[in-house]
């Protein structure tokens, strides 16, 4: 069962995972895409405003003109007189056929421009641009005034346009491009590396995902061990006192007609073991409630030294019968603890430690402060208790010695119980023994003032 929940964690956990992964892989690719769009246009646009305002704008709105002027410079033709090695104003403001095959300054070597008629005939490609499979008749009559930007794909490149009108009297159009190859292939490198990250951000998510799956369901794993270990332990006391009632009621059926008085030892055995089942069932009420947190208290401020006190003269005769001495240091000290749940506390110590301090052994009982602390130690001079059982002895129907245990009357519940009102009033239990030497069960409550 948890081998298969573990899986489906580790399988939300990739599938939580890979939904925000992609989430991020894509608005990454969105955000750098867009930004290097924006940079591209940008430049096509300043380019375009800048081309037309320059005078290679006249050259390409009316070439033939400009060539004539050209060639009668060079002396082609025959427009011009030529008055020597001087050059008029005007001539010097014209271009030369490298100046037209450049940008204007400030323009990026990597944009383009050439002009072209409204048929979609080139015009004008001064840097010779293999511009086939480009459909310019649409690019031209989509053009506008503001600079309409197209992409468009020739026969080995994608470009971007801009596309503008030169002047109504040539029917020219400039446009002005740029090769995406840059920015397709930097794009696809930036996809693969996303893709590439992602699938290995993926499968570490899944490995720690199986990992965290696991650390998520050993506590509830743990719980439910000891749920079921816990059920099975109640059972196993309460078939002793069932059986020992059942098999006496047995002994009375058989015999109607005798008196009570005639069987006795039966109506007493079976007066014991009910009260003994009462006790186990109380007991287990009382740790089910604890475990939902609902022990209900009625918290009053107390001494703990008097309550100890009070415990320790109740339970004299107890340790008297064993040939048990009973030491007592009782400091006053308040705590705010509900009194019927404190005495329990101190009783079920005390209980233990006579229990397992062997005749002619001291119990000593001492309540103080440590800081803000108020504090009860029980401490017997008993065989102590192995290091092997001190992590259990808290764990309920844990015994140490079962076989004593169970003839001293024991269920294994009691320092259960100890532990848990301990933590129910904001309080910590804890055990000091060593082997041949005792044991000493300390509790620790907040003092009050």
């Amino acid at each position: 069962m948890f081998t298969r929940a573990r899986f489906q964690l580790t399988a939300w956990y990739a599938a939580a995972f890979a939904i925000i992964l992609v989430a991020i892989c894509v608005t990454a690719y969105a955000v750098v895409r867009r930004d290097a769009d924006t940079s591209i246009n940008s430049e096509l646009r300043l380019a375009a405003r800048d081309i037309s305002q320059s005078p290679t704008a006249g050259h390409l709105a009316n070439p033939a003109d400009d060539d004539a002027r050209y060639d009668d410079r060079s002396g082609k033709g025959g427009g011009l007189a030529d008055d020597g090695d001087e050059d008029t104003d005007d001539d010097r403001a014209q271009p030369t056929a490298r100046e037209r095959s450049l940008p204007p300054q400030g323009i990026s070597s990597d944009v383009f421009y050439l002009s072209t008629t409204t048929a979609g005939e080139v015009a004008q490609n001064p840097r010779g641009i293999d511009l086939e499979g480009i459909d310019f008749e649409r690019l031209s009559l989509a053009a506008t005034a503001e600079g309409r930007l197209t992409d468009t794909r020739g026969q080995g490149d994608s470009f971007r346009f801009v596309s503008l009108p030169l002047d109504d009297a040539s029917g020219r159009v400039l446009h002005v491009g740029r090769s995406l190859e840059a920015r397709d292939r930097q794009l696809n490198t930036l996809a693969l590396t996303l893709i590439a990250g992602g699938a290995a951000g993926l499968l570490l998510s899944m490995s720690g995902g199986y990992w965290l799956a696991g650390r998520t369901l050993r506590p509830i794993r743990e719980s439910m061990e000891l749920q079921r270990r816990f059920i099975s332990d109640a059972s196993h006391e309460l078939r002793t006192p069932i059986a020992t009632i059942k098999a006496n009621n047995e002994l009375l059926l058989r015999h109607p007609e005798q008196t009570i008085e005639a069987n006795l030892d039966q109506v007493a055995a079976v007066d014991a073991e009910s009260d003994q089942m009462a006790r186990l069932v109380n007991q287990l009420l009382m740790l089910a409630r604890a475990d939902e947190g609902r022990l209900t208290a009625s918290p009053e401020r107390l001494d703990m030294g008097t309550v100890a006190g009070d415990v320790v003269r109740d339970m004299a005769p107890l340790a008297e019968a064993k040939g048990i001495a009973m030491r007592t240091e009782l400091g006053a000290v308040a705590v705010l603890a509900d009194s019927g749940q404190l005495r329990q506390l101190a009783a079920i110590l005390i209980d233990h430690a006579i229990k397992y301090t062997p005749p002619g052994g001291v119990v000593t009982i001492r309540t103080g402060q440590d800081g803000r602390r108020a504090t009860l130690s029980v401490t017997d001079s008993g065989p102590g208790i192995a290091p092997e059982h001190q992590a259990h002895v808290f764990d309920r129907f844990y015994r140490v010695d079962s076989g004593r245990a169970r003839v001293e009357g024991g269920s294994g519940l009691g320092l259960a119980i100890a532990q848990s009102i301990a933590e129910a009033h904001h309080g910590r239990i804890a055990l000091i023994s060593t082997q041949g030497k005792g044991s000493t069960f300390s509790v620790r409550l907040p003092m009050v003032d």
